[in-house]
Formats: structure tokens, sequence, C-alpha cells
């Protein structure tokens, strides 16, 4: 049975082109100029596949980037709206207490500012500090530590085991 011969007519587009071309043909080796555009096309179409499912992957990869950047953001806006409904929580509380006798007035309104200033000054320490104790346990992260206790409290991670 004999093969079955397609064959092409090619033009080259330039002279410069056609040049190269035999260049790289002697260069690499090929027999003729045929085997090397043969083999170029080849590599062409296994790339392409390649080139696909990269861009493929990197489609996905945006796709989840951007996913945690809306988490994120939302993480970011949840704790904005947490301080500010704690703070007008504190500010009502604080409006609403029986207010002192005139000619102490003052002097109360001063010591809660102060106590005002201490809860604030003291959230900002927790948070502070909770952030601190969570960048160093998840440096521990992969060397054999439960993954699940990085999420707990120091105290509650020996309840835990």
């Amino acid at each position: 049975m004999a093969k079955t011969v397609i064959s092409r007519n090619f033009r080259y587009p330039s002279p410069e082109l056609r040049e190269r071309v035999r260049r790289a043909v002697k260069e690499r080796g090929f027999r003729s100029e045929q085997a090397f555009l043969i083999a170029a096309c080849e590599h062409e179409l296994r790339e392409g596949d390649n080139t696909e499912a990269t861009a493929q992957l990197e489609a996905r990869i945006a796709a989840t980037l951007a996913n945690m950047a809306k988490e994120v953001q939302s993480l970011f806006t949840l704790g904005h709206t947490q301080f500010a409904l704690t703070n007008s929580l504190l500010q009502y509380v604080l409006t609403c207490m029986v207010e002192p006798p005139e000619d102490v007035l003052p002097a109360a309104r001063a010591r809660a500012k102060l106590r005002y200033a201490r809860i604030l000054r003291l959230a900002a320490e927790e948070v502070t500090t909770r952030n601190k104790a969570r960048w160093k346990r998840s440096s521990l992260v992969g060397n054999n530590h439960d993954e699940r206790s990085f999420l707990l409290r120091p105290g509650e991670q020996a309840e835990a085991r």
C-alpha cells in the first residue's frame, strides 16, 4: 500500500526569511528545508496546545486572586463595621448613664472621656496582640503542627488537644 503524499508549495515572504531558514537548516542538521518546516509546524502545534493550557491556568489563577481580593476587602469592611457598631454602642451607653449633679459634671465628663480613651486603647492593644500571635503561629505551619490549633486562642489550644 502506497503512502498518500500531500504536497504544498511555500512562498517565503522575504529573501531574508529564506536565508535565515537555510542557515537554521545547516546549523541544526536537518536534511532539507522541507524537513525543517515540517518540524517547525509540529513544534508550533505542540506549543499551541501548551499555550492554551497555560492561558486557562492563568485565567483560573487571576479569578482566584480576584475572589481573594474581594474576600479580604469584605473582611476589612466587616472589621470597620464591627468597630463602628461597638463605638456607637459604647457612646450610647456612656451617654445614657445617669448624669451627675451640675457641680461635679465637668469632672465626671473628664473621667468618662478618660474611660473611653482607655477602652479604645485596650481594644487596639487586643487587636495588635492577637495579630502578632497569629503571625507567630502561622510561621509554625508546616512544622507538623495541627493547623486547626492556629485558629484557637493560646488557652484554647491546650483544651483542644
